[in-house]
């Protein structure tokens, strides 16, 4: 790679050559998770762009450098992608171009949690394609893979996961299955289907990504946000060691690449798992790391705060400090509200708030409360996936509900959600799950006696 990049720089010292390089260059080091490269590469391309005439390269150079920015630097990306399109005049010819741009714009919109402006913006370049002469199956398979990507981002998952499965039929009939680009498209449906609450789907196609990318055996080609998503699917199984194992290399390789995102995305995935094993120090030591990172790299309000305070919430309720424990839980539900307020998203990130405050709240003798907060995250679940779908999200809010039911003496209802939590658990994460065991087992031992 360092090769290669030597001489497109080279290159790059020839106006003429700018046309095709912002996509091209852009599209194979981000798609290695290379930002640091990515951005080099492309702020050069921009540059000398500035002094060509032709409203094409001038465009291709501002969006593909702003794709390239949406990841560390979002203000200045909105600024590109807004003067890329700018530069674009209507004619039939600019129609590719305007598409380019409006599906970096969208990957901009989905960083800096502008959920409904990454689907518009999507939808607005599909909509063009569909009109244009110029359309290719190529194309279409960018574009559809941004949207379901975008509906994904958004946590529309029973739109995004039939999307990808298009974008999938698409992929096949291009002969494209065993390409980078196929990798990038299995990671992005398996990460739907893993939000989704289906880990087992998920980690075949996360595996099916892995062997398209991996250069050896030793998985060297593989991308860091390829290997940290597996790591979350890996936790969900019940396979920490095999999770934490993945979430370090890919943290590794991500500060190696200098990926920001994928950087601080590691270091809570890491926090979450070494406090599931005990380490407590471990887990501290993670969240400490992330928390100026976030700070520095996120406007005030991102939902990615609402994470970080989930997690300090699970770390001080795993150390029995229950009272500030709930207090870091309601810090994380209100920044997830404020951002849903603000059309930022993060409606599907409120069961992942509520779930883990039931649990708290049952321990503190607030059994109504717990009952409260698990009933609305069962709710929330049941509008995000397909009516008689298993979820194991669904398993784990079923599973506090039966607790807090439990707590309130309510047995027979008690009971019966234990049951609907064994099914979810059953069919999504498998029968030898320790949670899919523990419903299972306390859904018996709630069987009245005759």
């Amino acid at each position: 790679m360092g090769l290669l990049a030597t001489k497109i720089e080279v290159g790059l010292t020839s106006p003429a050559r700018c046309r095709d390089i912002p996509i091209s260059i852009g599209r194979k080091y981000q798609g290695q998770d290379e930002d640091g490269k990515a951005r080099r590469l492309l702020e050069l391309a921009y540059q000398i762009s500035r002094g060509l005439k032709d409203p094409s390269p001038r465009a291709q150079a501002s969006c593909g450098l702003g794709n390239a920015l949406s990841r560390s630097d979002l203000r200045r990306a909105e600024v590109l992608i807004q003067e890329g399109l700018r530069e674009l005049p209507n004619p039939p010819q600019f129609t590719l171009d305007r598409v380019s741009c409006l599906l970096s714009g969208s990957a901009g919109a989905r960083e800096r949690g502008a959920s409904q402006e990454a689907i518009a913006r999507s939808q607005a370049a599909r909509d063009l394609l569909l009109s244009s002469p110029l359309r290719s199956e190529t194309t279409d398979l960018r574009v559809q893979m941004a949207l379901a990507e975008s509906y994904r981002a958004a946590g529309q998952y029973r739109d995004a996961i039939p999307a990808f499965e298009q974008a999938s039929v698409l992929m096949t009939a291009l002969g494209r299955d065993d390409t980078e680009t196929a990798g990038t498209l299995f990671n992005n449906w398996a990460l739907a289907l893993h939000l989704s609450g289906r880990p087992l789907e998920a980690e075949k196609l996360f595996r099916r990504a892995i062997d398209i990318s991996r250069a050896d055996q030793s998985e060297q080609g593989v991308s860091p946000m390829l290997l940290v998503n597996y790591a979350r699917t890996l936790r969900e199984l019940g396979r920490p060691d095999e999770a934490a194992d993945y979430s370090e290399r890919g943290y590794a390789k991500a500060v190696e690449a200098g990926n920001e995102v994928v950087t601080n995305q590691a270091l809570l995935l890491r926090a979450r798992i070494y406090r599931e094993q005990g380490n407590l120090t471990g887990a501290e030591t993670m969240l400490s790391e992330v928390a100026p990172r976030l700070r520095r790299a996120l406007p005030p309000g991102h939902l990615a705060f609402a994470r970080l305070a989930t997690e300090y919430s699970l770390l001080t309720s795993a150390r029995g400090e229950l009272p500030a424990a709930l207090q870091l839980a309601n810090q994380a539900l209100a920044i997830a509200e404020a951002s849903i307020k603000a059309g930022q998203g993060g409606t599907d990130y409120l069961s992942s708030v509520l779930v883990p405050r039931s649990d708290i709240e049952r321990q503190l003798g607030r059994a109504n409360d717990a009952a409260m907060d698990a009933a609305r995250a069962l709710n929330l679940l049941q509008k995000s996936v397909e009516p008689g779908a298993f979820s194991s999200d669904l398993g784990h809010a079923y599973y506090n509900l039966a607790r807090a039911l439990q707590a309130q003496g309510k047995s027979d209802e008690a009971r019966a959600a234990f049951r609907s939590a064994a099914a979810n658990l059953q069919s999504t994460v498998g029968p030898d799950h320790p949670d899919t065991r523990s419903a299972r087992q306390l859904a018996e031992s709630e069987t009245p006696r005759r």
